[in-house]
């Protein structure tokens, strides 16, 4: 019996972050791959909201693996 095995589908190589400067002279980021976005009335301003979405998003994300990892039984 083969083990299952679930493949990702998103690559890291697919992971683009773009960064957009607003015609008001605002900036927003964008990783669609990742679902993560933020805006800024600067770059700094953008950038530092950016990682803290992201930062967000990945303990989000690590915490339901973990919950997923706990379930799973060993199978013979």
């Amino acid at each position: 019996m083969n083990p299952r095995r679930e493949q990702l589908a998103l690559k890291p190589r697919d992971i683009k972050t773009d960064v957009i400067r607003e015609d008001d002279g605002s900036y927003a980021i964008v990783c669609s791959a990742l679902g993560v976005y933020s805006a800024g009335k600067t770059l700094k301003e953008a950038k530092r909201s950016f990682e803290e979405a992201l930062d967000l998003h990945l303990s989000v994300l690590r915490e339901k693996a973990r919950k997923e990892i706990a379930t799973v039984t060993a199978h013979r």
